[in-house]
């Protein structure tokens, strides 16, 4: 009945909110020895693009910054606080709306924009991005792990698993008996910014 057999089931909790959570256990190597954190329950957050951790805990554990204060992270929120107060300083709800049109793909010229021509500095989430050597996901190793943490040390944010982790597999919820379903993708087709993308994915850590 359906095309894909998944080889491995995990199980699967929930936050406060209902929202599925799985474990994640990072792993990252220096001077030639290799430590593991192991994270709480992540959030399972297929509307996510990047996985993201808090900053204090990619600091304790070494996670390298590869790229400073990008990418910039936008939610629905942000949008909606960015019409407000554009309104607020005079532009109707239409033209507030094309003007953030414009900047679709380009958070860091919004953000750039918004706070150089109207002084709005509330909107979106400056990152950087670290690398972690890599990742299990239940029976999966994920090398080379993109994560984003805010550049900010007050700044607290809700820790998920996102595309670029997730992309890598074909994946089935059965909220019933709180299982996750997952196996390989074997095609190599992204839809994940290049910069984001994690490396290969395997069953086993060689």
């Amino acid at each position: 009945m359906f095309s894909i057999n998944y080889s491995i089931k995990g199980n699967i909790n929930y936050d406060t909110s209902g929202r599925p959570t799985v474990p994640l256990v990072l792993y990252q190597m220096h001077n030639n020895i290799v430590y593991q954190n192991r994270t709480d329950d992540m959030l399972f957050d297929t509307g996510a693009v990047l996985t993201s951790l808090n900053k204090k805990v990619a600091d304790v554990n070494k996670y390298p910054i590869i790229k400073k204060r990008e990418p910039i992270l936008l939610g629905f929120n942000d949008f909606g606080r960015a019409i407000r107060s554009l309104v607020k300083i005079g532009k109707s709800e239409v033209e507030a709306k094309s003007y953030l049109a414009q900047f679709t793909g380009r958070s860091k010229d919004l953000l750039d924009s918004l706070h150089n021509d109207y002084n709005i500095t509330d909107i979106g989430l400056v990152c950087d991005l670290r690398k972690v050597s890599y990742a299990t996901l239940f029976n999966y190793v994920i090398n080379d792990v993109i994560i984003a943490t805010p550049s900010d040390d007050d700044v607290i944010i809700a820790e998920v698993i996102g595309m670029n982790i997730l992309e890598k597999f074909h994946f089935a919820v059965e909220y019933d008996s709180n299982s996750l379903f997952l196996e390989k993708r074997l095609q190599s087709v992204s839809q994940i910014n290049h910069e984001f993308k994690c490396g290969a994915v395997s069953t086993s850590k060689t």
